[in-house]
């Protein structure tokens, strides 16, 4: 027998669930933030059909309902599965290179002499962006507030005086190993220990994190002992997992660009906020509602140095500053290659205090540490505006940044007031007040149009009918797709030429119409 081979294999369409059946798919907080934003075809699972055939050849590893793909293990090859398996659409491989257990970040630590603030030595990097002054001084804690860290390990956390009060609290709701398919993630690398103190740590008068309050879920998506593509799946695992609890805030302390060998390495050209698998996720995550906080990455000064999901639009890809303000020699830049500013804002990245695994407070070098900073003040604005959308928020920060008016892709929109953003969505909290709530509109695109023979309808709605309609309201062709897709192609030939209507109605009962012209 022949050795097997690993890969994530990406399917064509998925089944359509009934309404009761999806809904069970999140936890009831999720359903509650479901309902302003509608379910769609990322929400639905991979078809068990699909799965089944797919287990009679290889092992099932993890699934991605978003992705619609499965990290599979097989003796096949990419040929042989392609000929067997008629739903399958593209296959990248993952087969590991083992270079033995590395840190997803190094820290030049040293112990805190720490003062008489209870803040500690975690004071003057909150204040830079008036955390302590404008939120915390205010009662925004993060109380109420769900985020979910996604990283490499979180060793320690389980036994640490720092997280004893989110532990009695019963704050931690969630936790999840993607690489070894279980709650338990308290061990492997460290990196998600130290990042995660930033935020939600609280050490006597040594030290507060950004968000102390906040609820937390703390997913292990990244491999420490070699770089390949499947961390980019896991990292999506986990911002479904975060969107099936119903998460506001995601962290992101990682990045992804150069992969081990025999892996997809991206190019600069690759750095557009489309083509990483990594960015499909995020742009997905911020469909869902939720708020994404990224690291630029460390690879230093120079057009375009930036990781990916920095390069995506939907995210706050965060690059790290020194207490003078001046950038960070290490903080990678942008812009994305298509052009756009990244980072979007920074904070202190160098010399950045976080708690070690022996409770004591040390300070460190990275986007890594910048990006939780960023987090707890997002979080707490959160906590201050629930009713403020992920798009508001992020817009807010940007605007309210000491570099707003002159953005660069050193800087980004600068560094962040919390004053200003406060205000800011405060005074869109007044204007929402009395206006109704909008129906969430149906979206969909049809191509091309002017058409002769074919129309492709594109959409992330769960579909329960296209309709062709005449001017005079006759329906002359319709379909009720079974299986859901994000396009559907529907066939013209033998329509007069004409203008027509056409009526796609969703799962729910929405429905939107569109003029085709038919040549």
């Amino acid at each position: 027998m022949g050795q097997s081979n690993e890969y994530i294999i990406f399917l064509k369409g998925k089944e359509k669930l009934t309404q009761p059946e999806l809904t069970a798919l999140f936890s009831p907080r999720a359903q509650i933030q479901k309902s302003d934003f509608g379910y769609d075809f990322y929400d639905l699972p991979v078809s068990n059909s699909y799965l089944s055939e797919l287990k009679k050849e290889g092992e099932l590893i993890n699934t991605s309902r978003w992705l619609n793909a499965v990290q599979f293990s097989s003796k096949l090859n990419e040929t042989e599965l392609v000929n067997r398996f008629e739903f399958i659409d593209k296959i990248i491989v993952i087969n590991p290179q083992q270079r033995g257990e590395l840190a997803t970040l190094e820290t030049n630590s040293t112990v805190s002499t720490s003062d008489s603030s209870s803040y500690g030595n975690a004071f003057e990097q909150l204040e830079i962006t008036k955390t302590i002054s404008c939120l915390h001084d205010n009662g925004l804690d993060g109380t109420g507030v769900l985020i979910a860290v996604l990283d490499a390990g979180f060793p320690e956390l389980d036994s640490m005086k720092a997280f004893e009060s989110l532990r009695n609290d019963g704050r931690i709701i969630d936790t999840w190993d993607f690489e070894d398919n279980t709650s338990y993630v308290y061990h492997k690398n460290s990196h998600g220990t130290v990042v995660s103190s930033v935020i939600a740590a609280q050490l006597d008068s040594n030290y507060l994190g950004a968000a102390p309050k906040a609820d937390y879920a703390f997913y292990l998506t990244e491999i420490g002992r070699f770089e390949r593509n499947v961390e980019e799946f896991n990292l999506i695992l986990g911002l479904e997992r975060a969107d099936s609890i119903g998460a506001d805030i995601c962290s992101i302390s990682l990045g992804y660009r150069n992969f081990d060998t025999l892996q997809v390495s991206y190019s600069y050209n690759d750095m557009n906020g489309s083509t990483t698998i990594a960015v499909q996720g995020v742009n997905i995550a911020k469909r869902k509602g939720i708020i994404i906080s990224v690291a630029a990455g460390n690879s230093g000064s120079g057009a375009g140095t930036l990781s990916s999901p920095c390069d995506a639009d939907s995210v706050l890809c965060v690059g790290a500053i020194k207490y003078d303000s001046t950038r960070a020699g290490f903080s990678s830049e942008g812009p994305t290659s298509d052009g756009r500013i990244k980072p979007d804002v920074v904070t202190i990245g160098q010399g950045c205090w976080f708690v070690g695994l022996d409770d004591t407070a040390r300070f460190g070098n990275g986007t890594s540490f910048a990006t939780p900073l960023m987090t707890g003040m997002v979080a707490c604005l959160k906590q201050a505006h629930p009713n403020r959308s992920s798009f508001e928020i992020m817009d807010a920060v940007r605007n309210n940044s000491d570099r707003a008016s002159n953005p660069d892709n050193i800087y980004g929109w600068g560094i962040p007031n919390s004053c200003k953003i406060d205000s800011e969505l405060a005074e869109l909290d007044s204007i929402a007040l009395g206006i109704n709530e909008l129906v969430i509109g149906l979206k969909f695109s049809i191509y091309p149009n002017p058409t002769n023979d074919f129309i492709t309808v594109s959409t992330t709605e769960i579909i329960e009918s296209i309709s062709i309609i005449q001017l005079d309201g006759k329906m002359v062709k319709s379909i009720s797709p079974d299986q859901m897709n994000t396009f559907y192609e529907i066939n013209l030939i033998g329509l007069p030429k004409g203008i027509y209507l056409v009526r796609v109605q969703s799962d729910d009962g929405r429905v939107s119409s569109k003029k085709l012209v038919k040549q």
